[in-house]
C-alpha cells in the first residue's frame, strides 16, 4: 500500500505534468500551427515560422468578407505584425520557467522510482507520441507538442 502522503505527491505531479501537456497541446493546435504557403508564396516564411502566410491568409479573408479598404487591410496587417511581435516575446519569456517546471517535475518523480522504473520511465513516450519517434524542435520533455527554444521561433 502506497503512503497517503506519497500517493498524493505523486497525484499532484501527474496534475501539473498533464496540466502541462494539455497547456503544450492547445498552444500547438491553437497559436502555433503551421499553415503551409500559399503557392505563389514559393515556401517562404516569415522570421517567426509561419506567421507571413497566416497572416496573409487572414488579412484577404477579411479583405474579401469585410470588404476592406486598401488603408484598413494596412492598418490591421500592422495591428497583426505587432500581436505577433508580442507573443513571440511572451513565450521567449516564459519559456525558460515552463522548461523548469517540467524538469523539476520529471526529477521528483524520478526520485519517488526505483532504477528500473526510472529506466522505463525515460523510454517512455509522452502521450501522441509514438514510442521511438524522434522528439520535434528541440523537444526537451513535455507534452506532444514539444518545447522550443527561442531559435524555433524566431
Amino acid at each position: 500500500m502506497i503512503p497517503p502522503r506519497l500517493r498524493a505527491g505523486l497525484v499532484i505531479g501527474a496534475v501539473a505534468i498533464a496540466s502541462g501537456i494539455a497547456g503544450a497541446a492547445i498552444d500547438r493546435s491553437l497559436v502555433t500551427r503551421r499553415l503551409p504557403a500559399p503557392r505563389g508564396d514559393f515556401g517562404r516564411r516569415a522570421p517567426g515560422g509561419g506567421e507571413l502566410p497566416r497572416r496573409n491568409q487572414m488579412l484577404d479573408r477579411m479583405t474579401k468578407e469585410l470588404s476592406l479598404t486598401a488603408a484598413q487591410r494596412a492598418g490591421l496587417d500592422s495591428i497583426f505584425q505587432r500581436t505577433d511581435s508580442s507573443l513571440r516575446a511572451i513565450r521567449r519569456e516564459t519559456q525558460p520557467r515552463i522548461q523548469q517546471i517540467f524538469e523539476r517535475s520529471k526529477e521528483e518523480m524520478n526520485a519517488r522510482l526505483d532504477p528500473a522504473q526510472r529506466e522505463t520511465f525515460a523510454k517512455m513516450a509522452p502521450p501522441g507520441r509514438a514510442p521511438g519517434r524522434p522528439p520535434r524542435d528541440g523537444y526537451r520533455g513535455g507534452g506532444d507538442r514539444g518545447m522550443r527554444g527561442d531559435s524555433a521561433r524566431q
